[in-house]
C-alpha cells in the first residue's frame, strides 16, 4: 500500500502526541506510566559506571601533612573500578583519568572540567561517582595559636609627636598552645534540581549525541519517537530525567553514607550543591561526589593513604552500588522519608 505524505505527517504527529502524553502523566505522578515505556526511560539498569578521581598533578586539590588529594583519589579511584569489575562483571567502567595528569591534556580548570563530563555523557553512563578528600583550615594537622593567660605592668610609650610620654600599661601575656585539626568524616554531594539547570542541559546534550536512547524504548524500535532535543516535548522530558535523576543520586548517596557509618566512620550526611561542583551539574546521569575524609586531620590521612583504608572505602563504595542495584530492581527500597531524613541542604 502506498503511504502519503499527509499519512506519514499526521502518523508522527500522533507519535508526539503520545510522547507529550506520556510526559504529562508522568509529571504528574512519577510512577510507572507502562511497563514498557517509563521502565525504560526512567529506570534503566546499570550497565556503565563512570569513576572521575578528583583534580590531577597541574590542578592540585588539598593537601595534607604527607600526601595530595589527587594522589589518593586516584589510588582510591583504580581501586574501585578494580573491584567494580570483579563484583559486578557485567558492568562496564569508565575513568576519566587513569593517571597524574589532566584529563585529555586540559590546560584549564574549565576544560579539565568540562572533559570530565564530557566523557561520562559520551559514554552513556548510568551512575557518575566522583571522588575526592576534604580539608579544614588554616593548616594539615594542626597548628600553633596564642591565647592570654595574664597581664603584667609595663612601661609603654604613648601618644604622638609633642604629647608622646611614657605610661604604666597592663600588658598582656601570652601563651603559645597546639590546635589539633580535629575534624574528620565523610560527606556525599549531590546536584540540586532546579528547573532550569546545566543539568537539564546535559541530559538533553546527552540525548542529541547518543542518538535520542535516552528518550525512546529500544526494546520496540517500530515504535520509537524522534525526538527533536529543542522541542517542547523534549525539555519537559529532560526536567522528568533531571527530578528521576536527583532521586537516584540522593538514593546512591544516602546508601554510600550509610555504608560509612555502618563501618564506624563519622559521617555529614548527604548534601545538594547548586553550583560550585561542575562535574555534577554537568552530568545527564545520576551523580555523586564523594569527600572520603580530611586530609587535613592526621588520623584520616593515614587512614585514606593506607591500603587498609582505602580497602575499607572501596568496601563501603561497593556495597552501597549493590544495594543501589537492588533498589532499581524493586528490591529493598528506600522508603521517600528515609532518603528525605538524610538530605542536608
Amino acid at each position: 500500500m502506498k503511504i502519503t505524505n499527509h499519512q506519514n505527517s499526521r502518523d508522527n504527529k500522533m507519535k508526539k502526541l503520545a510522547a507529550l502524553l506520556i510526559v504529562i502523566g508522568t509529571l504528574s505522578s512519577f510512577e510507572p506510566y507502562s511497563a514498557i515505556t517509563l521502565r525504560h526511560y526512567l529506570a534503566q539498569p546499570i550497565h556503565t559506571v563512570v569513576i572521575d578521581p578528583g583534580h590531577n598533578k597541574f590542578f592540585t586539590g588539598t593537601k595534607g601533612l604527607f600526601s595530595k588529594e589527587e594522589d589518593v583519589t586516584l589510588e582510591i579511584g583504580l581501586r574501585l573500578g578494580e573491584a567494580i569489575n570483579k563484583t559486578f562483571p557485567n558492568i562496564k567502567v569508565v575513568y576519566t583519568r587513569t593517571t597524574e595528569n589532566s584529563v585529555e591534556g586540559a590546560t584549564t580548570l574549565k576544560e579539565d572540567l568540562h572533559d570530565r563530563a564530557n566523557i561520562a555523557n559520551q559514554s552513556r553512563g548510568n551512575l557518575f561517582i566522583s571522588i575526592h578528600c576534604d580539608a579544614m583550615p588554616p593548616a594539615p594537622g594542626g597548628y600553633y595559636a596564642k591565647r592570654v593567660i595574664g597581664h603584667k605592668k609595663k612601661l609603654e610609650y604613648v601618644g604622638k609627636g609633642s604629647k608622646k610620654h611614657k605610661k604604666w600599661v597592663n600588658a598582656p601575656i601570652y601563651e603559645s598552645y597546639w590546635v589539633k585539626n580535629t575534624t574528620i568524616g565523610a560527606t556525599t554531594y549531590i546536584w540540586k534540581a532546579q528547573k532550569e539547570t546545566d543539568k537539564i542541559n546535559a541530559i538533553t546534550r546527552k540525548d542529541e549525541e547518543t542518538g535520542g536512547e535516552e528518550f525512546t524504548d529500544s526494546t520496540d524500535s517500530a515504535n520509537r519517537v524522534d525526538w527533536d532535543t529543542q522541542s517542547p516535548e523534549a525539555k519537559m522530558m529532560a526536567q522528568i530525567y533531571e527530578q528521576r535523576y536527583f532521586k537516584k543520586s540522593a538514593v546512591f548517596a544516602t546508601m554510600v553514607e550509610d555504608e560509612f557509618e555502618k563501618a564506624g566512620r563519622k559521617v555529614w550526611g548527604v548534601k545538594q550543591r547548586d553550583k560550585g561542583i561542575q562535574v555534577l551539574e554537568a552530568t545527564g546521569m545520576p551523580s555523586v561526589l564523594i569527600e572520603t575524609g580530611y586530609l587535613s586531620n592526621k588520623e584520616e590521612e593515614e587512614y585514606l593513604n593506607s591500603e587498609k583504608g582505602q580497602d575499607e572505602v572501596v568496601q563501603n563504595i561497593i556495597d552501597a552500588l549493590g544495594r543501589y542495584i537492588q533498589y532499581l530492581d524493586g528490591v529493598k527500597a528506600p522508603s521517600s522519608a528515609q532518603t528525605s531524613d538524610s538530605l542536608k541542604k
